[in-house]
């Protein structure tokens, strides 16, 4: 895999910091190195205040062939990782390995089985718990079937599109029917950690009175749909908010926003009478360009996804590393990663452990230090491998998600100049998209076919892209102009105020967006991504220019905003949107047809929120595509469909998988156990490098 510079300044370390880093060598005191090196890597990542200034439209960055164009890699990953191909049969273990989860029962995989999303059709729907709206967020509504809806529902196709209007061409006409509900994916039962029996855990029932049929307690469902993971590691940031910081903190997917975050590494030494002692200390680390790591560290501690409330990494550390990889799950084998280890006599589990494997992968330092050492230096009653869990498990499952890449479309055959790869259907829909009249390609750009790209907001030597930055300037759909985070559109499917998106703030109280911080910074607010001695302005200077933001106070729109996700592979993995209210590509392009959802209020749109009247995107405008026009739009799309993950072919071949779908019963009553609605399940089969027979099908709710 090619390493892709990211343009912009030289991130070289200066002065005594050069030299610490050019003499970084794995002897004598290594947390001190470790924090040069964490601060090196971070001055530089961000300059905030030079703003790419556009006065009138976003310019369009026409599709062109993934093909060629890798992952940009961490400048410092070799500080980490000392074996690549290890780190991924780590991640992709990780990454489907049931037992990681509280229950024994949710992997990463189990909302991510399913061309990288997640197609299950029952227990899918929350309220809508981002609402602003307290007394609206935890109340499901009547679905346009007529039934009441909410915990243990099976969705039907005549429950979508979620907002229907007697005009589905007119974005103001009648509303004939509007819900604020979540297509999502469920995870585990509310609990509170208790202690671990071996692979088990003890814990205890704790229901939370929302996801409940009658007095019967169902799994928990997030409140955003579930995006794919494949094409995710060449996201800039991650999740549909961007919560997953550019910058991996080896911890948290916070980045510099949890000043807590330290991992535990060996502080080895030699003192001046020449005796040597060990020790472990805590270092900071900054890796960037991994918010993929950043990303895969948030389901694993959720008490929505897959934990228990106050489950820590250690905890799940000390769960693994006492059990067999993949211990109740098929492994191919012929699988891709995992065939080497390969399996029982049964074709269960791998032949190795989670320590051979972490040992295999990481550097000593992070998991070397003697455990009695290591509980004296800590405090702590794990060992170093234990609490430095998070560290390897975000990087892991990150190298193997840097595998999951389809580059390899009809589209990217056409691009590569085999013209007959597209029907004369699909070409008419490519020009749709690239045209000046459906802007598509405006939030959707390049080979990526997202604005959210590393490559999109910082560029890369790579191709000679520029990026846009971080921060944009537009006029936004109310003709008015205000900074908004580059590659995060608020394109009016809901209100801003069902869910601020980008627009909230982190733990902390940090906002999320670039655009609040880099305001908040002016201020002399909190500003986690920026470091106030590294803001030289144009630092991101490209063809359009940039300016610098002086007024504290300057207009945003970010509330309500969203990552514009890439739509490789978007035929398969419906329902849509962050809401996941749309179940078909025909009702997607409908939407964008009639210009979004939004509708006129006194004081702007429903876009607007506190205060500001509208924070919608500039290109989302009526398009007024005919009938053929809609269908070429559609047909292009099912052109981004990499015939591998359609088949599951290597690299997206994987291990056997035991999903929950949904309870024995239905939304009105259930079996139970323990108080516990009971588990209806579905198997996924084991896949080999060579992939299914038939291919796996689009989301597709019962009729």
């Amino acid at each position: 895999m090619k390493t892709l510079r990211p343009m912009g300044r030289d991130r070289q370390p200066a002065g005594a910091t050069a030299k610490k880093e050019k003499a970084f060598m794995r002897t004598g005191s290594k947390t001190a190195r470790l924090v040069a090196a964490a601060t090196v890597v971070y001055v530089g990542a961000f300059a905030l205040v030079g703003v790419r200034a556009q006065t009138v439209k976003r310019p369009i960055v026409p599709p062109t062939s993934l093909n060629g164009l890798d992952v940009v890699q961490p400048p410092n990953i070799g500080q980490f990782i000392q074996d690549n191909q290890a780190a991924i049969a780590l991640g992709k273990a990780l990454f489907w390995d049931m037992q990681a989860s509280s229950d024994n029962v949710l992997a990463c995989a189990s909302c991510h089985f399913h061309a990288g999303a997640d197609d299950r059709v029952k227990n899918q729907l929350d309220p809508n718990l981002k609402n602003m709206d307290p007394a609206i967020a935890n109340i499901f509504d009547p679905t346009a079937t007529g039934n009441h809806g909410g915990p243990n529902y099976t969705l039907t196709t005549g429950d979508f599109p979620f907002h229907q209007l007697s005009d589905p061409n007119d974005r103001e006409s009648i509303v004939i029917r509007d819900s604020n509900d979540i297509v999502s994916s469920a995870g585990v039962y509310a609990s509170d950690f208790g202690r671990q029996l071996s692979i088990f855990e003890k814990n205890k029932l704790a229901p939370d009175g929302v996801f409940m049929v009658g007095a019967a307690e169902t799994r928990r469902v997030e409140p955003r749909n579930t995006p794919t993971v494949i094409n995710a590691a060449l996201n800039f940031r991650n999740f549909w908010d961007g919560r997953a910081n550019s910058v991996f903190n080896g911890v948290s997917p916070f980045g510099p926003h949890d000043a807590d975050a330290k991992v535990w590494v060996d502080d080895a030494y030699v003192d001046a009478s020449g005796v040597s002692h060990q020790r472990a200390v805590q270092a900071v680390v900054r890796i960037l360009y991994s918010s993929a790591a950043s990303q895969a560290v948030g389901p694993a501690l959720s008490g929505f996804e897959m934990s228990a409330a106050g489950r820590t990494f250690a905890d799940i550390g000390h769960k693994l590393l006492t059990s067999k990889p993949l211990l109740y799950q098929q492994v191919s084998s012929t699988d891709s990663v995992l065939g080497p280890y390969c399996c029982n006599l049964l074709g269960f589990g791998l032949k190795t452990n989670y320590e051979t494997l972490i040992k295999q992968a990481f550097f000593p330092e992070y998991w070397s230090v003697p455990d009695a050492i290591f509980n004296q230096s800590s405090g702590m009653t794990y060992r170093q491998i234990e609490a430095n869990f998070a560290l390897f498990w975000g990087l892991a499952i990150q190298a193997y998600e840097q595998t999951l890449i389809s580059d390899n479309t009809r589209f990217d055959q056409y691009a590569a100049g085999n013209h007959g790869a597209l029907t004369a259907s699909e070409q008419r829909g490519l020009a749709i998209f690239s045209s000046e009249r459906g802007r598509c390609a405006s939030c959707h750009k390049g080979a990526e076919f997202t604005g959210a790209s590393t490559r999109m907001v910082i560029g890369s030597f790579a191709d000679g892209f520029a990026g846009d930055g971080p921060i944009e300037n537009m006029l936004m759909g109310n003709r008015q102009d205000a900074l908004y985070d580059n590659g995060f559109y608020n394109i009016g499917v809901v209100p801003a105020a069902n869910d601020l998106g980008v627009g909230a703030t982190d733990p902390w109280g940090a906002p999320l967006s670039f655009t609040r911080q880099l305001k908040n910074q002016l201020g002399h607010g909190p500003a986690p991504d920026a470091l106030t001695h590294s803001l030289t302005p144009c630092d991101f200077q490209s063809v359009g220019g940039c300016a610098v933001v002086f007024d504290p106070n300057a207009r945003d729109a970010v509330d309500g905003s969203f990552k514009a996700p890439s739509l490789r592979n978007v035929e398969l993995t419906g329902p849509y949107f962050h809401t996941g209210g749309y179940a078909t590509l025909e009702q997607v392009v409908e939407f964008y047809s009639r210009g979004g959802n939004v509708r006129r209020t006194n004081d702007g749109d429903t876009s607007g929120y506190n205060g500001n009247s509208s924070n919608l995107d500039t290109d989302v405008l009526r398009l007024g595509l005919t009938a053929s026009e809609k269908a070429d739009l559609v047909a292009f799309l099912k052109s981004l469909t990499d015939d591998r993950v359609r088949y599951e072919r290597a690299p997206f071949d994987h291990p056997g998988l035991v999903v929950p779908n949904g309870a024995v019963g239905d939304n009105d009553a259930v079996t139970t156990i323990n108080g516990r609605a009971l588990d209806q399940l579905r198997s996924i089969p084991a896949v080999g490098r060579g992939g299914l027979s038939s291919p796996i099908q689009p989301f597709t709710p019962k009729p």
